[in-house]
Order: C-alpha cells, then sequence, then structure tokens
C-alpha cells in the first residue's frame, strides 16, 4: 500500500514539472510566433506513406499499452469495485479453462479476455472499436 502523504507529494513534484514543461512550450511558441518564414521540404509519397503508417502504428500500440496499464493497475484504479470485479474475471477464466474447450478468434488471447471479463460492465456501456478508433486516428492525423 502506498503511504497517502508520499503518493501527495509526488503528485505535486509531477504537477510542478508538468507546469514548468507547458510554460517552456508557451514561451517557445510564442518566439516562433514572431517568425514569418518557414521553410518547407518536399518529400516523397512513399515516404509520407511511410510516416503516416508509422503514426497510424504508434497511436494503436499507445492505446494497447493503456489498456495494459488500467488491467495491470486495476486493484489501484477502483478499489471499492476491485473485490467483485476480479471475483468475476477469474470465474470467467475457470470456467473457460476447467469446463469448456475454448477458442480465441480474431487474435484474442486470455489476457485480453480476463481485460473484458474484469471490465465487463463498462465495456456494455461504451464498448471500444477498433474501426472508430482508428477512424479518430484519421482525424488527429489530418489536423
Amino acid at each position: 500500500m502506498i503511504d497517502p502523504a508520499y503518493k501527495l507529494e509526488r503528485l505535486k513534484e509531477v504537477n510542478e514539472k508538468i507546469y514548468a514543461f507547458s510554460e517552456a512550450f508557451r514561451l517557445v511558441d510564442e518566439q516562433m510566433k514572431g517568425m514569418t518564414y518557414q521553410t518547407k521540404m518536399p518529400f516523397a509519397r512513399d515516404m509520407y506513406e511511410t510516416w503516416y503508417s508509422i503514426e497510424k502504428s504508434i497511436m494503436k500500440f499507445d492505446r494497447i499499452f493503456n489498456k495494459v496499464e488500467k488491467f495491470e493497475a486495476r486493484a489501484m484504479t477502483d478499489p471499492l469495485n476491485h473485490e467483485r470485479r476480479e471475483q468475476r474475471m477469474l470465474d470467467g477464466k475457470r470456467e473457460r479453462w476447467n469446463k469448456n474447450f475454448t477458442f480465441f478468434f480474431g487474435n484474442l488471447t486470455e489476457e485480453e479476455q480476463q481485460y473484458r471479463d474484469y471490465y465487463k460492465s463498462e465495456l456494455e456501456i461504451d464498448p471500444e472499436d477498433d474501426w472508430i478508433d482508428e477512424k479518430f486516428d484519421d482525424i488527429h492525423l489530418a489536423a
């Protein structure tokens, strides 16, 4: 268990660093507004397509990484519902492994199924859809 005072102290340090970081970015942006020239560098279509696919892959990786981090820290983020959700997840795993012969389709793994079992009620209210997430990525990159 983490000491609340230690956690608040660390949170205060993080907030101070974020403020300093954003202030530095703001100052640089103000200085850059005074510059009237911009250099445009032409590059080939295949280079642009490669850059675009790399950016989309990074965004997809970030979504997966955030899901994994959320799942790994599940006991800390929602301690009130943790026991109930953990029991539901373990019951689903036990049923899959002991009572059934389980096939996973569409790149689904046991860990992904555990994630879905744990966050079942949240996913029923707001389901995760990779296609919609990719469209949001397209909009973000177009901006």
